[in-house]
């Protein structure tokens, strides 16, 4: 775990030092979550997880990590490094390609990482509603995922405030012999802060389903998200 953290932070700093010499902007997050659950699965109980992202024009890099708090069985740590490239198509319509490294590096199995690439396309419209696709080579997994959401002013005289609501339902489908077939779906409730146009706190529940057959096929909890940009 420590040795992850300190991965976070060289890249941190790398990323100040850059950030000095050309025009980018970078943007980190620090969050805590009762439970982290990917794709309806869960994968560990109380979790810190931190993310640092830069971007460049329509480009962007990012690292982000899963930190159990208590190790359990199963519940490893996860850093995860992407990229991608996020372009627009209209002045309502947006699209976005990118690639995802999935780092476990305290999994005993000799398969300790996944590859992924993925491109969704997303609707500067009411609820926002997006639809990605994500291919994993390693799993042999593809997944579709739909999302909408919608963020609600919680005051005319004050407009820190807002109450953000997201929904989400995808099927994944795996080649002969490396998966189960399933679909997902969940939501997440946040009340949200703002404390300037670069800084934000916001704490809420979340909830997921599967149609898996296991005796833990939904999951609810909570988080708390603190993030602030440069």
């Amino acid at each position: 775990m420590k040795r992850k953290f300190n991965i976070l932070v060289l890249a941190s700093l790398l990323s100040i030092s850059t950030l000095s010499a050309q025009d980018l902007s970078i943007s980190s997050t620090f969050a805590f979550e009762s439970e982290y659950v990917f794709r309806g699965v869960q994968f560990a109980d109380e979790s810190f997880q931190p993310a640092v992202d830069l971007s460049y024009g329509d480009f962007y890099v990012g690292i982000w990590a899963n930190e159990p708090i208590v190790d359990g069985v199963g519940f490893n740590n996860e850093v995860d490094f992407y990229t991608g490239y996020g372009f627009a198509l209209a002045d309502w319509l947006s699209a976005d390609v990118g690639f995802t490294y999935y780092w476990f590096p305290e999994d005993p199995n000799a398969s300790s990482y996944s590859r992924e690439i993925y491109g969704g396309l997303a609707a500067d419209v009411e609820f926002a509603p997006s639809v990605y696709i994500y291919y994993d080579f390693d799993l042999k997994g593809l997944t579709i995922q739909g999302s909408a959401g919608h963020s609600f002013a919680l005051s005319e005289t004050n407009e820190n405030m807002s109450l953000d609501i997201g929904v989400y339902i995808a099927a994944v489908f795996f080649d002969t012999g490396f998966g189960t077939d399933y679909t997902y779906f969940g939501g997440s409730i946040d009340w949200s802060y703002a404390f300037s146009d670069s800084a934000a706190f916001s704490i809420g529940m979340r909830i997921s389903g599967t149609n898996l057959d296991d005796s833990r096929n939904g999951n609810a909890w909570w988080g708390a998200t603190f993030s602030a940009g440069f």
